[in-house]
């Protein structure tokens, strides 16, 4: 049997330096995070200008090691993971066999051969759940080292100058996806590459638990601001990122919300074997198109629509799909929303939200861009 097996986890040794931070906390899928830290605009500027640091509480991880723990992760997600170079992790979906999201997925091959799987918190108990059917003890074995691998995110202009400054150890340009293993106190963390706080530099890093304050007050000390999740979400909404949760549920077929968004070519490989789902998403190439897609939605001066909010055709007042995230962006001015479109609505289009005669929305390409301001 698998080991699944987690310590009961210790008091958060962050909360304390969260709290004198300034923080106000909400839940994400039952767990506590920080909202904000009680300026939400200067957290916002920060990234935009110079560096925000945050706990990703809003995340889970995996950790998979034994025979062959890349082989049996790479058969269960829509990359390559076995093709992937030393030192480039990968972004992708994991499915049911009939293509239904699980998880999005970004899993790296360490150096000493573990491979380590950060996922939404939204899909723990479904990525749980699909490890423990899909992964033979006798090749792999796994836990949930949610409690034992904390995520810290460091995001803008100056986030690699103050990572580095913070780690003692020169963080290099790295592409999103691609990763390092520096020392830490004597810990090897892992910096992954990202782009998901508004386009901005940034890196997550890996590293075990109990160094997580250390690293946070020398971010902190190198003038990195803590920022909270509510500025985070913004800040994903205006790069047209999705996420499980929101726009990747069980009900989406990964390549509904990738086509359109720019993500494909990051999370699908149309070249590699056998992966669980696999026939759903060819069968959908072959075809050529899907039936819907997500797209951004501009909606002026309107209140943020809530989730799952009807998108109607005015000229036919007919449903012709629904919201998903939505915030008012500061890089736009006005309040934004990303919702899934039926393809006959192409960027251009409007749509109306809840009713024939609800808020207008004109539809755009993803991810949202300065263009978009006066569209």
């Amino acid at each position: 049997m698998s080991d699944t097996t987690t310590a009961a986890p210790a008091p958060g040794a962050l909360r304390p330096l969260l709290e004198q931070a300034g923080a106000a906390f909400g839940e994400v899928a039952g767990h506590q995070v920080a909202r904000h830290y009680g300026d939400g605009a200067a957290e916002y500027g920060a990234v935009r200008a110079s560096a925000g640091v945050a706990e990703r509480a809003d995340r889970a991880r995996f950790r998979l090691w034994g025979k062959d723990p890349a082989r049996m992760m790479h058969g269960l997600i829509t990359n390559e993971l076995l093709k992937a170079e030393p030192g480039r992790g990968v972004y992708a979906a994991m499915l049911t066999a009939r293509g239904r999201m699980i998880a999005d997925v970004r899993v790296f091959r360490r150096a000493d051969g573990e491979v380590l799987v950060s996922v939404a918190r939204e899909a723990l108990e479904g990525t749980r759940e699909h490890l423990k059917k899909m992964v033979p003890p006798l090749f792999a074995r796994w836990a949930d080292a949610t409690d034992e691998v904390a995520e810290l995110g460091v995001y803008g202009p100056r986030a690699r100058e103050l990572l580095s400054a913070a780690l003692g150890a020169e963080i290099p340009a790295l592409a999103e996806d691609a990763f390092v293993e520096p020392d830490f106190g004597g810990a090897r963390v892992l910096v992954a590459a990202t782009r998901e706080a508004g386009g901005e530099e940034g890196f997550d890093v890996f590293l075990p638990a109990e160094s997580a304050a250390e690293l946070w007050t020398a971010l902190h000390a190198a003038g990195a601001r803590p920022v909270g999740f509510g500025v985070l979400e913004t800040l994903r909404i205006e790069a047209g990122r999705p996420r499980y949760g929101r726009e990747l549920t069980e009900e989406t077929i990964p390549t509904e919300a990738y086509e359109s968004s720019g993500l494909m070519q990051r999370a699908i490989s149309f070249h590699k074997g056998c992966y669980t789902g696999q026939e759903v998403i060819v069968r959908i190439a072959h075809r050529g198109h899907v039936n819907r897609h997500l797209r951004g939605l501009l909606l002026g001066d309107a209140p943020a629509p809530a989730t799952r909010a009807p998108l109607v055709n005015p000229d036919t007042g007919k449903e012709v799909g629904w919201t998903a995230s939505a915030a008012f962006s500061p890089l736009l001015g006005q309040t934004v929303a990303m919702g899934y479109v039926r393809r006959e609505i192409g960027p251009g289009g409007e749509v109306r939200i809840g009713a024939a005669d609800g808020p207008a929305a004109r539809v755009v390409s993803l991810p949202f861009t300065t263009g978009d301001a006066g569209a």
